[in-house]
Protein backbone atom coordinates (compact mmCIF):
# COMPACT_ATOMS: atom_id res chain seq x y z
CA UNK A 1 0.00 0.00 0.00
CA UNK A 2 2.68 2.68 0.81
CA UNK A 3 4.39 1.63 -2.32
CA UNK A 4 1.43 2.30 -4.40
CA UNK A 5 0.61 5.74 -2.29
CA UNK A 6 4.90 6.76 -3.12
CA UNK A 7 4.42 5.85 -7.02
CA UNK A 8 1.02 7.84 -6.97
CA UNK A 9 2.72 10.77 -5.30
CA UNK A 10 5.40 10.17 -8.03
CA UNK A 11 2.62 10.08 -11.33
CA UNK A 12 1.36 13.35 -10.04
CA UNK A 13 4.21 15.44 -9.26
CA UNK A 14 5.57 14.42 -13.00
CA UNK A 15 2.41 15.40 -14.20
CA UNK A 16 2.42 18.52 -12.28
CA UNK A 17 6.18 19.12 -13.76
CA UNK A 18 5.16 18.61 -17.42
CA UNK A 19 1.94 21.05 -16.95
CA UNK A 20 4.41 23.56 -15.51
CA UNK A 21 6.83 22.71 -18.28
CA UNK A 22 3.85 23.07 -20.69
CA UNK A 23 2.92 26.63 -19.44
CA UNK A 24 6.31 27.82 -19.37
CA UNK A 25 6.67 26.53 -22.86
CA UNK A 26 3.63 28.89 -24.24
CA UNK A 27 5.01 31.52 -22.18
CA UNK A 28 8.08 31.71 -23.64
CA UNK A 29 6.74 31.50 -27.19
CA UNK A 30 4.41 34.01 -26.53
CA UNK A 31 7.23 36.41 -25.25
CA UNK A 32 9.25 35.59 -28.04
CA UNK A 33 6.64 36.07 -30.78
CA UNK A 34 5.86 39.42 -29.03
CA UNK A 35 9.32 40.70 -30.06
CA UNK A 36 8.89 39.71 -34.01
CA UNK A 37 8.38 42.49 -36.36
CA UNK A 38 4.81 41.97 -37.84
CA UNK A 39 4.21 41.37 -41.25
CA UNK A 40 1.72 41.80 -43.85
CA UNK A 41 2.09 40.03 -47.63
CA UNK A 42 0.65 39.79 -50.78
CA UNK A 43 1.33 37.68 -53.87
CA UNK A 44 1.89 38.72 -57.02
CA UNK A 45 -0.85 40.06 -59.85
CA UNK A 46 -1.18 39.66 -63.48
CA UNK A 47 -2.23 43.26 -64.46
CA UNK A 48 -0.49 45.88 -67.03
CA UNK A 49 0.33 49.47 -65.22
CA UNK A 50 -0.81 52.78 -65.85
CA UNK A 51 1.54 55.69 -66.16
CA UNK A 52 -0.65 59.05 -65.15
CA UNK A 53 1.45 62.59 -66.11
CA UNK A 54 0.48 65.44 -64.74
CA UNK A 55 1.76 68.93 -64.74
CA UNK A 56 0.94 72.40 -64.71
CA UNK A 57 1.29 74.97 -67.82
CA UNK A 58 0.52 78.32 -68.58
CA UNK A 59 -1.41 79.54 -71.42
CA UNK A 60 0.76 82.20 -74.10
CA UNK A 61 0.01 84.33 -76.79
CA UNK A 62 0.03 82.77 -80.44
CA UNK A 63 1.11 85.30 -82.62
CA UNK A 64 2.59 88.10 -81.93
CA UNK A 65 3.00 91.59 -83.89
CA UNK A 66 5.74 93.95 -83.27
CA UNK A 67 6.01 97.98 -82.93
CA UNK A 68 8.76 99.09 -84.99
CA UNK A 69 10.60 102.41 -84.80
CA UNK A 70 14.10 104.03 -86.22
CA UNK A 71 16.34 102.39 -83.85
CA UNK A 72 19.00 105.09 -82.19
CA UNK A 73 16.14 107.40 -81.44
CA UNK A 74 16.25 108.31 -77.36
CA UNK A 75 12.54 106.96 -75.65
CA UNK A 76 11.19 109.73 -73.51
CA UNK A 77 8.16 108.02 -71.84
CA UNK A 78 7.07 104.17 -71.77
CA UNK A 79 2.88 104.84 -71.40
CA UNK A 80 2.45 100.96 -71.95
CA UNK A 81 3.23 98.26 -69.57
CA UNK A 82 3.46 94.09 -70.14
CA UNK A 83 0.28 92.49 -70.06
CA UNK A 84 -1.63 96.21 -70.88
CA UNK A 85 -4.80 95.69 -73.24
CA UNK A 86 -3.85 98.15 -76.08
CA UNK A 87 -6.02 99.48 -78.94
CA UNK A 88 -4.99 101.21 -82.14
CA UNK A 89 -5.49 104.66 -80.29
CA UNK A 90 -3.14 103.61 -77.33
CA UNK A 91 -0.21 105.41 -76.55
CA UNK A 92 2.99 103.00 -76.41
CA UNK A 93 5.86 105.53 -75.70
CA UNK A 94 7.23 108.73 -76.64
CA UNK A 95 10.16 109.99 -78.62
CA UNK A 96 11.97 112.23 -77.18
CA UNK A 97 11.54 115.63 -79.34
CA UNK A 98 14.83 117.60 -78.85
CA UNK A 99 16.84 113.80 -79.48
CA UNK A 100 15.01 113.54 -82.80
CA UNK A 101 15.63 117.25 -83.63
CA UNK A 102 19.47 116.89 -83.25
CA UNK A 103 19.36 113.88 -85.47
CA UNK A 104 17.74 115.29 -88.28
CA UNK A 105 19.92 117.69 -88.16
CA UNK A 106 23.07 115.30 -88.52
CA UNK A 107 21.19 113.91 -90.92
CA UNK A 108 20.89 116.55 -93.13
CA UNK A 109 24.26 117.28 -92.67
CA UNK A 110 25.47 113.40 -93.97
CA UNK A 111 23.29 114.12 -96.73
CA UNK A 112 25.12 117.35 -97.77
CA UNK A 113 28.40 115.76 -97.33
CA UNK A 114 27.75 113.11 -99.44
CA UNK A 115 26.32 115.52 -102.11
CA UNK A 116 29.41 116.83 -102.63
CA UNK A 117 31.25 113.94 -102.64
CA UNK A 118 28.96 112.64 -105.80
CA UNK A 119 30.15 116.03 -107.86
CA UNK A 120 33.30 115.71 -106.72
CA UNK A 121 33.11 112.21 -108.21
CA UNK A 122 31.22 113.52 -111.15
CA UNK A 123 34.50 116.29 -111.87
CA UNK A 124 37.06 113.43 -111.56
CA UNK A 125 35.33 110.93 -114.11
CA UNK A 126 36.09 113.59 -116.68
CA UNK A 127 39.70 113.82 -115.44
CA UNK A 128 40.55 109.99 -115.49
CA UNK A 129 39.53 109.89 -119.46
CA UNK A 130 42.41 112.14 -120.11
CA UNK A 131 44.94 110.14 -117.85
CA UNK A 132 43.76 106.98 -119.91
CA UNK A 133 45.78 108.25 -122.84
CA UNK A 134 49.30 109.46 -120.89
CA UNK A 135 48.87 105.54 -118.87
CA UNK A 136 49.59 103.90 -122.76
CA UNK A 137 52.09 105.70 -124.14
CA UNK A 138 53.97 104.97 -120.32
CA UNK A 139 53.15 101.46 -120.40
CA UNK A 140 54.98 101.04 -123.85
CA UNK A 141 58.26 102.96 -122.57
CA UNK A 142 58.31 100.42 -119.40
CA UNK A 143 58.28 97.42 -121.25
CA UNK A 144 61.12 98.37 -124.09
CA UNK A 145 63.44 99.25 -121.02
CA UNK A 146 62.08 96.07 -118.41
CA UNK A 147 63.05 94.23 -121.46
CA UNK A 148 66.63 95.37 -122.13
CA UNK A 149 67.16 95.29 -118.48
CA UNK A 150 66.12 91.61 -117.80
CA UNK A 151 68.44 90.24 -120.68
CA UNK A 152 71.47 91.80 -119.23
CA UNK A 153 70.63 90.51 -116.02
CA UNK A 154 70.59 87.10 -117.67
CA UNK A 155 73.80 87.31 -119.46
CA UNK A 156 75.76 88.05 -115.77
CA UNK A 157 73.92 85.30 -114.46
CA UNK A 158 75.91 82.91 -117.66
CA UNK A 159 79.12 84.89 -116.72
CA UNK A 160 79.01 83.98 -112.81
CA UNK A 161 78.12 80.37 -113.77
CA UNK A 162 80.77 79.98 -115.67
CA UNK A 163 83.89 81.13 -113.47
CA UNK A 164 82.23 79.13 -110.63
CA UNK A 165 82.95 75.71 -112.56
CA UNK A 166 86.14 76.90 -114.02
CA UNK A 167 87.28 77.19 -110.24
CA UNK A 168 85.76 74.21 -109.19
CA UNK A 169 87.77 72.63 -112.18
CA UNK A 170 91.15 73.99 -110.96
CA UNK A 171 90.71 73.09 -107.28
CA UNK A 172 89.54 69.49 -108.28
CA UNK A 173 92.83 69.07 -110.51
CA UNK A 174 95.20 69.83 -106.97
CA UNK A 175 93.47 67.56 -104.47
CA UNK A 176 94.57 67.54 -100.46
CA UNK A 177 97.27 64.39 -99.80
CA UNK A 178 96.29 62.64 -96.38
CA UNK A 179 97.47 59.37 -94.55
CA UNK A 180 95.06 56.40 -95.60
CA UNK A 181 93.04 54.86 -92.93
CA UNK A 182 94.90 51.68 -92.68
CA UNK A 183 98.09 53.40 -92.11
CA UNK A 184 96.16 55.36 -89.70
CA UNK A 185 94.82 52.72 -87.28
CA UNK A 186 97.87 50.74 -87.78
CA UNK A 187 99.93 53.82 -85.99
CA UNK A 188 96.90 54.15 -83.72
CA UNK A 189 97.07 51.01 -82.56
CA UNK A 190 100.79 50.64 -81.57
CA UNK A 191 100.57 53.55 -79.89
CA UNK A 192 97.95 52.01 -77.70
CA UNK A 193 100.12 48.55 -77.24
CA UNK A 194 103.11 50.64 -75.99
CA UNK A 195 100.68 53.23 -74.04
CA UNK A 196 98.83 50.06 -72.45
CA UNK A 197 102.03 48.43 -71.40
CA UNK A 198 103.80 51.58 -69.85
CA UNK A 199 100.28 51.55 -67.46
CA UNK A 200 100.63 48.15 -66.75
CA UNK A 201 104.07 48.58 -65.57
CA UNK A 202 103.91 52.10 -63.87
CA UNK A 203 101.28 49.97 -61.86
CA UNK A 204 103.65 46.97 -61.17
CA UNK A 205 106.33 49.38 -60.14
CA UNK A 206 103.99 51.27 -58.04
CA UNK A 207 102.55 48.20 -55.90
CA UNK A 208 106.58 47.17 -55.93
CA UNK A 209 107.50 50.62 -54.46
CA UNK A 210 104.39 49.71 -51.91
CA UNK A 211 105.41 46.56 -50.75
CA UNK A 212 108.78 47.65 -50.50
CA UNK A 213 107.94 50.69 -48.06
CA UNK A 214 105.58 48.00 -45.75
CA UNK A 215 108.88 45.68 -45.95
CA UNK A 216 110.71 48.75 -44.24
CA UNK A 217 108.14 49.97 -42.23
CA UNK A 218 107.71 46.51 -40.48
CA UNK A 219 111.28 46.00 -39.87
CA UNK A 220 111.80 49.42 -38.35
CA UNK A 221 108.59 48.39 -35.99
CA UNK A 222 110.63 45.46 -34.86
CA UNK A 223 113.23 46.94 -34.31
CA UNK A 224 111.68 49.83 -32.34
CA UNK A 225 110.38 46.88 -29.94
CA UNK A 226 113.82 45.99 -29.31
CA UNK A 227 113.93 42.52 -31.22
CA UNK A 228 117.36 41.26 -31.12
CA UNK A 229 119.88 39.72 -33.78
CA UNK A 230 118.58 36.56 -34.29
CA UNK A 231 115.47 36.53 -34.05
CA UNK A 232 113.21 34.81 -36.33
CA UNK A 233 110.69 37.55 -36.56
CA UNK A 234 113.47 40.36 -37.38
CA UNK A 235 115.05 37.91 -39.64
CA UNK A 236 112.00 37.14 -41.57
CA UNK A 237 111.25 41.00 -41.80
CA UNK A 238 115.05 41.34 -43.22
CA UNK A 239 114.30 38.74 -45.56
CA UNK A 240 110.62 40.38 -47.22
CA UNK A 241 112.61 43.65 -46.91
CA UNK A 242 115.68 42.21 -49.23
CA UNK A 243 113.06 40.49 -51.71
CA UNK A 244 110.55 43.99 -52.23
CA UNK A 245 114.02 45.52 -53.02
CA UNK A 246 114.60 43.29 -55.50
CA UNK A 247 111.21 43.60 -56.77
CA UNK A 248 111.34 47.29 -56.44
CA UNK A 249 114.55 47.36 -58.54
CA UNK A 250 113.01 45.18 -61.31
CA UNK A 251 110.10 46.85 -62.12
CA UNK A 252 111.69 50.27 -62.15
CA UNK A 253 114.24 48.45 -64.19
CA UNK A 254 111.64 47.55 -66.72
CA UNK A 255 109.24 51.11 -66.55
CA UNK A 256 112.69 52.46 -67.42
CA UNK A 257 113.47 50.34 -70.33
CA UNK A 258 110.03 50.85 -71.87
CA UNK A 259 109.95 54.08 -71.67
CA UNK A 260 113.05 54.98 -72.48
CA UNK A 261 111.68 54.50 -76.11
CA UNK A 262 108.69 56.03 -76.46
CA UNK A 263 105.97 56.07 -79.31
CA UNK A 264 104.55 59.19 -80.01
CA UNK A 265 100.96 59.53 -80.03
CA UNK A 266 99.63 59.47 -83.62
CA UNK A 267 98.09 63.17 -84.78
CA UNK A 268 96.82 63.58 -88.24
CA UNK A 269 95.29 67.06 -87.52
CA UNK A 270 97.74 68.74 -90.01
CA UNK A 271 96.52 66.70 -92.51
CA UNK A 272 92.52 66.79 -91.77
CA UNK A 273 92.21 70.62 -91.46
CA UNK A 274 94.11 70.98 -94.65
CA UNK A 275 91.62 68.36 -95.91
CA UNK A 276 88.88 69.79 -94.43
CA UNK A 277 89.90 73.04 -96.29
CA UNK A 278 89.80 71.40 -99.59
CA UNK A 279 86.54 69.84 -98.90
CA UNK A 280 85.25 72.88 -98.11
CA UNK A 281 86.49 74.90 -100.27
CA UNK A 282 85.27 72.34 -102.70
CA UNK A 283 81.65 72.48 -101.24
CA UNK A 284 81.41 76.03 -101.47
CA UNK A 285 81.99 76.16 -105.11
CA UNK A 286 79.67 73.68 -105.63
CA UNK A 287 77.20 76.07 -103.53
CA UNK A 288 78.65 78.23 -106.18
CA UNK A 289 77.11 76.87 -108.97
CA UNK A 290 74.24 76.17 -107.63
CA UNK A 291 73.08 79.22 -106.54
CA UNK A 292 75.06 80.36 -109.61
CA UNK A 293 72.52 77.88 -111.82
CA UNK A 294 69.54 78.88 -109.43
CA UNK A 295 70.55 82.47 -110.53
CA UNK A 296 70.54 81.98 -113.86
CA UNK A 297 66.95 80.50 -113.88
CA UNK A 298 65.66 83.16 -111.13
CA UNK A 299 66.87 85.24 -114.20
CA UNK A 300 65.45 83.66 -116.80
CA UNK A 301 62.53 83.21 -114.92
CA UNK A 302 62.53 87.21 -113.57
CA UNK A 303 62.95 88.06 -117.36
CA UNK A 304 60.06 85.72 -118.56
CA UNK A 305 57.86 86.97 -115.64
CA UNK A 306 58.67 90.85 -116.36
CA UNK A 307 57.78 90.89 -119.86
CA UNK A 308 55.13 88.92 -118.97
CA UNK A 309 53.21 91.69 -116.62
CA UNK A 310 55.12 94.40 -118.65
CA UNK A 311 53.39 93.65 -121.76
CA UNK A 312 50.35 92.84 -119.72
CA UNK A 313 49.98 96.41 -118.62
CA UNK A 314 51.17 97.32 -122.10
CA UNK A 315 48.41 95.53 -123.14
CA UNK A 316 45.80 96.78 -119.76
CA UNK A 317 46.68 100.60 -120.79
CA UNK A 318 44.63 99.76 -124.00
CA UNK A 319 41.54 98.33 -122.03
CA UNK A 320 38.33 100.35 -121.00
CA UNK A 321 38.55 102.12 -117.57
CA UNK A 322 37.81 99.54 -114.57
CA UNK A 323 34.05 100.21 -113.90
CA UNK A 324 33.57 102.45 -111.09
CA UNK A 325 30.33 101.96 -108.98
CA UNK A 326 31.35 104.27 -106.20
CA UNK A 327 29.43 107.15 -108.09
CA UNK A 328 25.98 105.26 -108.40
CA UNK A 329 27.17 103.74 -105.14
CA UNK A 330 26.84 106.71 -103.17
CA UNK A 331 23.94 107.61 -105.34
CA UNK A 332 21.76 105.35 -104.08
CA UNK A 333 23.03 105.57 -100.25
CA UNK A 334 22.23 109.26 -100.53
CA UNK A 335 18.29 107.75 -101.47
CA UNK A 336 18.27 105.62 -98.53
CA UNK A 337 19.48 108.43 -96.34
CA UNK A 338 16.77 110.80 -97.96
CA UNK A 339 13.92 108.52 -97.23
CA UNK A 340 15.82 107.85 -93.33
CA UNK A 341 15.21 111.93 -93.21
CA UNK A 342 11.68 111.42 -94.59
CA UNK A 343 10.78 108.75 -91.97
CA UNK A 344 12.88 110.87 -89.03
CA UNK A 345 10.16 114.12 -90.03
CA UNK A 346 6.82 111.75 -90.28
CA UNK A 347 7.82 111.11 -86.62
CA UNK A 348 8.58 114.78 -86.13
CA UNK A 349 5.35 115.22 -87.72
CA UNK A 350 3.43 113.11 -84.82
CA UNK A 351 4.83 114.70 -82.33
CA UNK A 352 6.85 111.47 -81.34
CA UNK A 353 4.47 109.59 -79.94
CA UNK A 354 3.96 105.67 -80.74
CA UNK A 355 0.77 103.51 -81.16
CA UNK A 356 0.01 99.84 -82.38
CA UNK A 357 -1.31 99.20 -85.78
CA UNK A 358 -4.01 96.95 -84.07
CA UNK A 359 -5.53 95.35 -80.72
CA UNK A 360 -4.22 92.97 -78.44
CA UNK A 361 -2.00 92.58 -75.20
CA UNK A 362 1.35 93.59 -74.23
CA UNK A 363 3.84 91.20 -74.09
CA UNK A 364 7.63 92.61 -74.26
CA UNK A 365 8.82 96.07 -73.92
CA UNK A 366 12.19 96.41 -75.20
CA UNK A 367 12.08 100.15 -74.74
CA UNK A 368 12.87 102.43 -71.53
CA UNK A 369 12.66 106.03 -70.67
CA UNK A 370 16.31 107.89 -71.32
CA UNK A 371 17.71 104.91 -73.54
CA UNK A 372 18.17 104.37 -77.14
CA UNK A 373 15.89 102.99 -78.75
CA UNK A 374 17.67 99.09 -79.89
CA UNK A 375 17.39 97.40 -83.02
CA UNK A 376 14.64 94.67 -83.52
CA UNK A 377 10.94 95.06 -82.20
CA UNK A 378 10.74 98.08 -79.51
CA UNK A 379 7.22 96.39 -78.14
CA UNK A 380 5.12 93.20 -78.75
CA UNK A 381 1.97 92.46 -78.10
CA UNK A 382 -0.27 89.51 -78.86
CA UNK A 383 -2.83 89.23 -81.11
CA UNK A 384 -6.21 88.51 -79.57
CA UNK A 385 -8.19 87.42 -82.18
CA UNK A 386 -5.52 84.25 -83.32
CA UNK A 387 -5.22 80.83 -81.11
CA UNK A 388 -3.95 80.77 -77.70
CA UNK A 389 -1.13 77.83 -76.96
CA UNK A 390 -0.78 75.63 -73.80
CA UNK A 391 3.06 75.24 -72.62
CA UNK A 392 4.60 72.51 -69.90
CA UNK A 393 7.88 71.76 -69.05
CA UNK A 394 8.46 67.63 -69.09
CA UNK A 395 11.08 65.77 -67.20
CA UNK A 396 12.76 62.62 -69.04
CA UNK A 397 10.33 60.76 -66.97
CA UNK A 398 7.04 62.25 -67.93
CA UNK A 399 8.58 62.41 -71.66
CA UNK A 400 8.73 58.89 -71.68
CA UNK A 401 4.66 58.18 -71.87
CA UNK A 402 3.94 62.29 -73.70
CA UNK A 403 4.73 62.25 -77.18
CA UNK A 404 3.71 64.58 -79.96
CA UNK A 405 -0.06 63.36 -81.50
CA UNK A 406 -0.78 62.32 -78.22
CA UNK A 407 -4.21 62.72 -76.59
CA UNK A 408 -5.14 64.19 -72.77
CA UNK A 409 -7.12 66.43 -70.61
CA UNK A 410 -6.34 70.25 -69.68
CA UNK A 411 -8.70 71.96 -66.70
CA UNK A 412 -8.49 75.47 -67.41
CA UNK A 413 -10.49 76.62 -64.24
CA UNK A 414 -13.71 75.40 -64.39
CA UNK A 415 -13.33 73.84 -67.86
CA UNK A 416 -11.90 70.90 -69.17
CA UNK A 417 -10.82 69.79 -72.80
CA UNK A 418 -9.55 67.52 -74.85
CA UNK A 419 -6.30 68.31 -76.49
CA UNK A 420 -3.68 67.04 -78.76
CA UNK A 421 0.08 67.45 -77.67
CA UNK A 422 0.76 69.44 -80.89
CA UNK A 423 4.72 69.69 -80.54
CA UNK A 424 7.57 68.57 -77.82
CA UNK A 425 11.17 68.95 -78.18
CA UNK A 426 14.22 69.24 -76.20
CA UNK A 427 14.33 72.64 -73.85
CA UNK A 428 16.63 75.25 -74.54
CA UNK A 429 16.48 76.39 -71.06
CA UNK A 430 18.04 72.67 -69.50
CA UNK A 431 18.91 69.38 -71.63
CA UNK A 432 17.15 67.10 -68.43
CA UNK A 433 13.78 68.84 -69.36
CA UNK A 434 11.27 68.55 -72.43
CA UNK A 435 8.50 71.43 -73.83
CA UNK A 436 5.31 70.50 -74.97
CA UNK A 437 2.67 72.87 -76.38
CA UNK A 438 -1.15 72.53 -77.43
CA UNK A 439 -2.44 74.44 -79.56
CA UNK A 440 -6.15 75.53 -78.02
CA UNK A 441 -9.03 76.04 -79.67
CA UNK A 442 -10.50 79.29 -79.99
CA UNK A 443 -12.08 81.52 -77.20
CA UNK A 444 -10.46 78.68 -75.26
CA UNK A 445 -8.34 79.90 -72.73
CA UNK A 446 -7.00 83.65 -71.57
CA UNK A 447 -3.73 85.10 -71.58
CA UNK A 448 -1.44 84.04 -68.33
CA UNK A 449 -3.82 81.25 -67.24
CA UNK A 450 -3.09 78.40 -65.71
CA UNK A 451 -3.97 74.49 -66.06
CA UNK A 452 -3.10 71.11 -65.55
CA UNK A 453 -2.19 68.66 -68.05
CA UNK A 454 -3.15 65.36 -67.70
CA UNK A 455 -3.10 62.09 -69.40
CA UNK A 456 -2.40 58.59 -68.94
CA UNK A 457 -0.53 55.33 -70.55
CA UNK A 458 -1.00 51.63 -70.24
CA UNK A 459 1.93 48.98 -70.93
CA UNK A 460 1.36 45.80 -71.84
CA UNK A 461 -0.07 43.03 -68.88
CA UNK A 462 2.90 41.61 -66.38
CA UNK A 463 1.91 38.45 -64.75
CA UNK A 464 4.17 39.68 -61.36
CA UNK A 465 3.45 42.84 -60.31
CA UNK A 466 3.98 43.69 -56.41
CA UNK A 467 3.24 46.83 -54.62
CA UNK A 468 5.80 49.66 -54.53
CA UNK A 469 6.04 49.38 -50.95
CA UNK A 470 7.35 46.31 -51.01
CA UNK A 471 10.37 47.12 -53.40
CA UNK A 472 13.58 48.42 -51.76
CA UNK A 473 16.93 49.39 -53.11
CA UNK A 474 20.65 48.98 -51.92
CA UNK A 475 23.60 51.09 -51.84
CA UNK A 476 24.65 49.53 -55.38
CA UNK A 477 21.91 50.75 -56.85
CA UNK A 478 20.14 47.30 -56.87
CA UNK A 479 16.61 46.55 -56.44
CA UNK A 480 15.26 43.61 -54.07
CA UNK A 481 12.04 42.56 -51.92
CA UNK A 482 11.51 40.22 -48.86
CA UNK A 483 9.80 36.93 -49.44
CA UNK A 484 8.13 34.42 -46.58
CA UNK A 485 9.88 31.14 -46.26
CA UNK A 486 8.97 28.51 -43.42
CA UNK A 487 12.10 27.31 -41.60
CA UNK A 488 12.58 25.07 -38.87
CA UNK A 489 13.46 26.78 -35.40
CA UNK A 490 14.16 26.06 -31.54
CA UNK A 491 10.66 25.78 -30.86
CA UNK A 492 9.14 24.30 -33.78
CA UNK A 493 8.43 25.62 -37.79
CA UNK A 494 9.36 29.59 -38.23
CA UNK A 495 8.33 32.19 -40.89
CA UNK A 496 11.08 34.29 -41.91
CA UNK A 497 11.96 36.90 -44.24
CA UNK A 498 14.44 36.03 -47.57
CA UNK A 499 16.13 38.73 -49.63
CA UNK A 500 15.37 38.69 -53.12
CA UNK A 501 17.33 40.44 -55.90
CA UNK A 502 14.66 41.21 -58.60
CA UNK A 503 15.03 42.50 -62.40
CA UNK A 504 12.11 45.69 -62.43
CA UNK A 505 10.76 45.53 -66.26
CA UNK A 506 8.36 48.84 -65.29
CA UNK A 507 6.74 50.67 -62.87
CA UNK A 508 4.54 53.17 -61.93
CA UNK A 509 3.96 55.56 -58.43
CA UNK A 510 1.85 52.67 -57.27
CA UNK A 511 3.18 49.35 -58.32
CA UNK A 512 6.28 47.41 -60.45
CA UNK A 513 6.51 44.79 -62.74
CA UNK A 514 9.02 41.76 -61.90
CA UNK A 515 11.03 39.79 -64.08
CA UNK A 516 9.49 36.29 -63.43
CA UNK A 517 11.44 32.73 -63.29
CA UNK A 518 13.04 34.84 -59.59
CA UNK A 519 8.92 34.83 -57.90
CA UNK A 520 5.91 33.19 -59.53
CA UNK A 521 2.54 34.11 -58.73
CA UNK A 522 2.61 31.65 -55.73
CA UNK A 523 5.16 33.43 -53.60
CA UNK A 524 4.40 35.85 -50.68
CA UNK A 525 6.29 38.97 -50.83
CA UNK A 526 6.13 41.05 -47.35
CA UNK A 527 4.51 44.31 -48.15
CA UNK A 528 4.75 46.27 -44.79
CA UNK A 529 6.66 45.63 -41.73
CA UNK A 530 6.28 46.92 -38.02
CA UNK A 531 10.41 47.35 -37.68
CA UNK A 532 12.96 47.22 -40.40
CA UNK A 533 14.47 43.46 -41.85
CA UNK A 534 17.34 41.53 -42.54
CA UNK A 535 18.07 38.72 -44.86
CA UNK A 536 16.56 35.53 -43.05
CA UNK A 537 14.90 37.74 -39.70
CA UNK A 538 12.18 35.51 -38.10
CA UNK A 539 8.86 37.56 -38.22
CA UNK A 540 5.25 37.09 -37.58
CA UNK A 541 1.80 37.50 -39.58
CA UNK A 542 0.35 40.83 -38.37
CA UNK A 543 -2.71 40.44 -36.50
Amino acid sequence: MEMWKKQKKTAIAFCVFLSLMFLCTLVSRAVYASRLPQITTKKPERTALIHKVETEGLVSQGMEYAVNTLSGLRCRTVHAHVGDRVTAETLLFEIDMEDLEEQIKEQEMIIKKLSLTIQEQEQNKNLAANEKKTEQDRAKEDYDRTAENAQDNVDRAKEDLKGAQDALEQLKQNPAAVTSEEERQKAQAEYDAWSLKEQELQKNLKEAQNEKENAEAALKKLEEQGAAPGDPSLEEAKASLENAEKAYTEAKSQYESHTSAPIAKPDYSSEDTAKAAWEEKKSSLESSIGSAERSLSDARKSRDDTLLDAKRRLDDSGNPAAADNSLAINRLELSVLQEKLEKYKEIQGTGGCIYPESDGIVTRIQVSPGERIPDGAAVVYADLESPLEFRITLTKEQKKYVNQGDTADLSLGKSKESVTVDYVAPSEASPELFEAIIFLPQGVGTLGQSGIFTTETQTETFNCCIPLEALYTDQNGRSYIYTLKEKSGILGPELAAELTYVNILDQNSSYAAIEEGIIDSETEIIISTTEPLEDRAIVRPKE
